[in-house]
């Protein structure tokens, strides 16, 4: 029996453990993206066909696309952390009746 309790322990942990790396995953793209898309944004409307603001538009596309970035990971640390702590208290409680 034992052997069937320990496995059942490794089954949350790695799980737990894929949970971190996908949101690892998720928040690189998501930084990524967010500064790199409003920056090719200003480098297109930058262009001598458009408004020739060489490099106005580009600096305010990066400056928006960190703003978006560093909210967006707020936020998403946030949920995580809330998550996080969520999952220790339903721990907590199990242990809490499992020692009783």
């Amino acid at each position: 029996m034992p052997v069937l309790k320990q496995d059942n322990a490794e089954k949350p942990e790695r799980r737990q453990l894929l949970r971190g790396l996908w949101f690892l995953f998720n928040i690189g793209w998501y930084v990524a993206l967010s500064m790199v898309i409003p920056t090719v944004i200003g480098l297109w409307l930058d262009a001598p066909e458009r408004f020739n603001s060489r490099p106005l538009c580009t600096l305010i596309g990066f400056v928006l696309g960190t703003m978006v970035a560093g909210y967006g990971l707020y936020r998403m640390l946030r949920q995580f952390i809330k998550e996080q702590k969520d999952m220790d208290t339903k721990k907590n409680s199990i242990k809490e009746q499992d020692g009783e």
